[in-house]
């Protein structure tokens, strides 16, 4: 199979609607159309593992999701006003891009209950999963690209109200009486 072929033949993916296709199914079609190396890094994307790469795509890929962690991590503190006091300092993080930066603080503005939140902070995932692909919508980027946003798409998909509220209860100190 060919990298045309193989970007042709993978479904549209939406950040609010469950994907299609399978990791499994797109590991294997990545495994068919890509080297060993790419289909590897395509695998290790798509499947989120802590496994460390010296590929590029994954290395550019972790700078990004640690940049945007270390927003979120800003913002947090900023409101708790941590920051601003000396209390915590966070830990350096990849630079993060000013776009990134504006995309973290408007999700933080516009979502003030914590689901709105996490799904505006998908978003900004979803926006940097995009940046990854580059411009060539030709290009193997996009199939690492591809890889992220299946990943964030079939852990919004796994979602589940009930199940999160449970876990929620069981985090919670229990009160005595």
């Amino acid at each position: 199979m060919s990298l045309g072929y193989l970007l042709a033949s993978l479904p549209m993916l939406f950040p609010d609607r469950a994907p299609t296709v399978t990791a499994e199914a797109f590991v294997a079609a990545c495994a068919s159309a890509l080297s060993a190396r790419d289909a590897r890094a395509a695998a290790l994307l798509v499947r989120g593992s802590a496994e460390t790469s010296d590929h590029p795509q994954v290395c550019a890929w972790r700078n990004l999701e640690a940049a945007i962690d270390g927003a979120i991590g800003r913002r947090r503190l900023t409101r708790r006003g941590a920051a601003a006091s000396g209390e915590f300092t966070p830990p350096e993080t990849a630079a993060c891009p000013v776009w990134l930066t504006r995309m973290v603080d408007a999700a933080f503005e516009s979502a003030p209950d914590p689901l709105a939140r996490e799904e505006a902070l998908m978003r900004v995932r979803w926006a940097a999963a995009e940046s990854l692909g580059g411009f060539d919508p030709a290009s193997k980027g996009q199939i690492f690209a591809y890889a992220v946003k299946l990943r964030l798409a079939l852990r919004r998909a796994a979602l589940d109200a009930v199940r999160g509220s449970e876990r929620l209860e069981a985090a919670l100190p229990k009160e005595t009486l």
